[in-house]
């Protein structure tokens, strides 16, 4: 991830840790809690029982987000600033990686099904990156009050396929180029005039 006050360190990305909260049926098992999180102090732990010995390791993040924080509180501390970098020019990237069950999805989708937008288009609490950063952006053209246009792809990467989430025909060819670059050349784009049209297909691919 890219922001200009870590350009002028020197540093060009960030890696941020999310922790879950517990499911309801890590719940309903008593399951043991091993990972703590320190948002302060940027430092989780994990507790570990190997070969009858208790082990405590501490790992530190550039952020940390504990069970308890909200879509809004990531998005705000960790997003926004990076967004701003797209609107100046800048190319940027969030990856996220992590198990099966871990929260990517959540994360950056939020939950499409049971979300409502609020009056004056105001998203629901459970709105993710994705819907998040689609309304910055269009909230930021309308505001300069110039003519724009907005085009999106939409590609998933599993099992070292890709899949285009906008066409007919999902499956892509990927090929890599001299300038060490690997493109899908034929991924369908589509221009959409505002945040709710990006919103209502990013939901109805994943109902």
């Amino acid at each position: 991830m890219s922001s200009r006050q870590e350009k002028e360190k020197g540093v060009m990305w960030q890696v941020l840790l999310r922790c879950r909260p517990f499911s309801e049926e890590e719940l309903r098992n008593n399951a043991p809690q091993v990972v703590t999180c320190n948002d302060y102090q940027r430092e989780v732990a994990v507790s570990q029982n190997i070969a009858g010995k208790h082990i405590d390791r501490i790992f530190t993040f550039d952020k940390v987000f504990g069970p308890s924080a909200h879509q809004r509180d990531l998005y705000d501390q960790a997003v926004i600033p990076i967004v701003n970098e797209v609107l100046e020019g800048f190319n940027c990237t969030i990856l996220a990686y992590g198990q099966t069950g871990t929260g990517k999805t959540y994360t950056m989708e939020g939950e499409c099904k049971r979300s409502k937008s609020g009056p004056n288009g105001e998203l629901p609490p459970e709105a993710g990156v994705i819907p998040r950063a689609v309304k910055q952006i269009f909230d930021t053209l309308e505001s300069q009050n110039a003519e724009y246009s907005v085009k999106v792809t939409f590609l998933e990467l599993y099992n070292e396929e890709i899949t285009d989430l906008l066409a007919l025909k999902k499956y892509l060819e990927l090929l890599w180029r001299i300038n060490r670059k690997t493109v899908a050349p034929h991924g369908r784009w589509k221009r959409r005039s505002s945040c709710e049209r990006i919103r209502g297909g990013n939901c109805s691919k994943f109902e």
